[in-house]
């Protein structure tokens, strides 16, 4: 145990060029080291170890039975160092074969996530991808920490403080509704009008976090009128059809399903304030080649929106 305190990472390295190149004065020249600088690291080394390591024979030093016996376990335990305090190695997108474990607890999701996963699969095609959504039961938190998820994409601020956040954009509140909807006729939603409507909304996400409309709603002590809660929000646009229901989303939701059914939609009242979409992940994720990049991915497509 003394010689494993004993040695260090330089040492360690002056003792396998030792053993590989067997010469005090190639050693020096390979490690461009002065040669009585090796001479002296090999007298500690003798005294770690406890063996000669390299003894003279005629006109050359041969390994002693202990010092052969040395070179692959100082060629492994250099490695791992060297593995330990290197620089992460550079990502190759290209040559990726895992998979991207990405989860959305947004109305972003239908925008959002079809440009990602087609920028991901131009950009690493060997790789795959795993989407999955964020409801009252998973613990995503524990999910990013564990590795089970890398990227987690979400509309709430207020994440565990041990989690790494980047805000990706601000969007605009508006009311989504059916073309046949009284709302369809007007030219603004006045707040005595949204509060007099029925709304349908996502299932809160906890019992503590109402969601980011309620709560920009309590700031004025307003509540809204919420008939129906559904656990997807891209099922919402569909309900809306046959119904005299509100929803309140985002601009670029709304005008995504707009373009694709006849709903129309409106401003909301300032008092619903805006909606803020963050990127959240684990530290310990952080400085590595493959999270950096995904997250670059993911910042990109939310700034081409």
């Amino acid at each position: 145990m003394n010689g494993i305190r004993e040695i260090d990472m330089r040492q360690l390295r002056v003792l396998l060029t030792l053993l590989e190149v067997r010469s005090v004065t190639h050693a020096a020249k390979a490690l461009d080291l002065s040669q009585p600088y090796v001479s002296l690291t090999l007298r500690k080394l003798r005294q770690i170890t406890g063996d000669k390591i390299l003894v003279r024979s005629g006109a050359k030093l041969v390994l002693t039975e202990r010092g052969r016996a040395m070179l692959e376990p100082a060629r492994a335990a250099l490695a791992s160092l060297d593995h330990i305090v290197s620089e992460p190695a550079f990502f190759d997108p290209l040559a990726e074969r895992g998979v991207f474990r990405i989860a959305s607890g947004d109305c972003m999701e239908a925008l959002l996530l079809p440009r990602l996963v087609e920028r991901l699969r131009k950009a690493a095609p060997g790789a795959k991808v795993i989407i999955r959504s964020v409801d009252q039961a998973f613990d995503y938190a524990g999910a990013l920490e564990s590795g089970e998820l890398d990227a987690l994409i979400c509309n709430w601020p207020g994440a565990p403080k041990h989690l790494k956040t980047t805000r990706l954009l601000n969007e605009d509140t508006v009311c989504l509704f059916a073309a046949t909807h009284p709302f369809a006729t007007r030219k603004r939603i006045t707040i005595e009008d949204y509060l007099a409507a029925e709304h349908v909304a996502p299932v809160a996400r906890s019992r503590t976090d109402p969601g980011p409309i309620e709560s920009s709603l309590a700031e004025f002590s307003l509540k809204r009128d919420i008939r129906v809660m559904v656990p997807e929000f891209n099922v919402i646009p569909y309900m809306l059809l046959s119904s005299d229901l509100v929803f309140t989303a985002s601009r670029h939701f709304a005008d995504h399903f707009c373009s694709l059914l006849p709903l129309r939609s409106l401003p909301a009242p300032v008092e619903c304030g805006q909606l803020h979409f963050y990127l959240l992940w684990h530290d310990r994720a952080h400085a590595t080649g493959r999270n950096t990049w995904l997250r670059h991915q993911i910042m990109a497509v939310a700034k081409a929106l």
